[in-house]
């Protein structure tokens, strides 16, 4: 049942009973009538963001001033989103300064949601009412909270695909279309590094980064928690996971890049032929290592069998409406909507600040189908939208994803750092995740 809070009630007109499904909850979906805005409407909108973020919402506001001039959109830029979610936490608990958009990671918008839900419109009718089908499919289990309100709405997407050194590949005289299932992939890294010794097959930070585990367990449609809020970390899939990613290391196909800065050099310097990233990535090369254009290509993920699924996903974020004036609610969804659910802009942020759309429309739009002169003219981001259609609905998040995270990185360093038994380890994982939320185990 959604909490009537009193800020609410000044903004409903009616509340109806509708099936609400997200994570198998149905709940009363209360009808939000927000007042009418026009270009006369006058206003002031306080945004959060960080870096790229914040500099992307700075051009839509531009556009978005065109309709409505008069309402002021003013975008605090935070470093990051350890900077962003410290001041978020203490305005949400007291109430004072709440701003009237934040961006939240996708990763983290149940735990925000959950812990503060007066603090979050619901945007379930406000939105086009085939929302879940026009947005990236892995982002729409996030963007509900658990009694079935729309709460966010996806901005960025993290689509992963492998990044790899056309002209490493051909000096060893492997073809990367053979590449279909992770044996094809060890077998391609076994004959690279003998025939180029100084280059491994791949580089990520592996003694204390899971995101490949992450990544290799979204593919495998699982992840901490199942839809229904269940424990997975000791699931068949989360353990075949996790053994992928030790044999990667284990066959000695992986240097340790430690830190951003050195997987940055390590790309620049031929240390590695390939990177499991996420689209977001595709920017970062471009504004780090303009100098290797045409060397880097991209391609679909392994599977694990043959005919499997090859997408997963990784990073992204979402924008929020926690204003509470109703003018400023009507005012922050329109920018909401014109920022997120709007082809030119979310083009416009792809192409000056790197932030893949999570808006599956744009991808059907001319100027996205273009070859990528960077990536040897390849259509890479038609690569990318492919990649994103077919991306596992896994990522359920909850309030205490924070403490999940925990328990799962400790045991993920457990098992690569100290060669721990994997089924041992991800079994007393999820025991130490039951015993501090609550949570159901599913070992299925």
């Amino acid at each position: 049942m959604i909490k009537k809070l009193s800020i609410f009630l000044l903004l409903v007109s009616v509340t109806i009973m509708i099936s609400a499904c997200s994570g198998g909850n149905k709940t009363e979906q209360t009808v939000v009538d927000l007042p009418t805005i026009d270009a006369n409407t006058e206003t002031e909108l306080n945004v959060w963001g960080w870096n790229v973020a914040a500099k992307a919402l700075i051009e839509t506001a531009k556009t978005f001033n065109e309709k409505y001039p008069k309402i002021k959109i003013n975008v605090q830029e935070f470093g990051g989103p350890p900077q962003l979610y410290e001041k978020a936490g203490v305005v949400l608990s007291s109430g004072q300064g709440i701003p009237d958009v934040m961006q939240i990671e996708s990763d983290f918008i149940q735990t925000y949601v959950e812990t503060y839900p007066q603090r979050f419109l619901d945007l379930k009718t406000l939105a086009p009412a085939d929302i879940d089908s026009k947005v990236d499919p892995s982002k729409v289990p996030t963007s509900y909270d658990t009694e079935g309100r729309l709460t966010s709405i996806p901005w960025d997407s993290g689509p992963v695909v492998v990044y790899y050194r056309e002209d490493l590949f051909k000096q060893a005289g492997i073809d990367v279309n053979t590449i279909e299932t992770y044996d094809d992939l060890i077998k391609a890294g076994k004959d690279l590094q003998a025939k180029l010794p100084n280059v491994k097959l791949l580089g990520f930070s592996f003694t204390q980064d899971d995101g490949i585990w992450r990544t290799l367990m979204v593919q495998n449609n699982t992840y901490y928690l199942d839809t229904n809020g269940n424990i997975t970390l000791s699931s068949p899939k989360a353990i075949e996971s996790m053994q992928m990613v030790k044999r990667l290391i284990d066959e000695g196909l992986v240097l340790n890049t430690v830190n951003w800065d050195t997987g940055i050099r390590a790309h620049k310097n031929g240390e590695i032929a390939i990177s499991f990233n996420g689209g977001w990535w595709g920017g970062t090369m471009k504004d780090q290592m303009p100098e290797m254009k045409g060397k880097w290509k991209a391609m679909e993920m392994p599977a694990y069998t043959k005919g499997g699924v090859r997408a997963s996903s990784l990073g992204g974020s979402t924008l929020t409406v926690t204003a509470t004036d109703p003018i400023k609610q009507a005012a922050a969804w329109a920018f909401v909507e014109h920022s997120l659910l709007n082809t030119d802009s979310q083009l416009l942020m792809y192409e000056k600040y790197g932030l893949f759309p999570s808006y599956l429309p744009a991808y059907e739009d001319e100027r996205f189908k273009q070859p990528d002169p960077y990536f040897g003219n390849q259509n890479y981001n038609e690569l990318l939208g492919e990649v994103t259609k077919n991306i596992p609905p896994a990522l359920y998040n909850s309030d205490d994803y924070s403490d999940l995270r925990n328990v799962a990185v400790s045991a993920y360093e457990e098992i690569i750092n100290n060669n721990s038994d994997i089924k041992e380890t991800l079994d007393a994982a999820a025991q130490q995740a039951n015993s501090i939320t609550g949570r159901t185990i599913i070992d299925k």
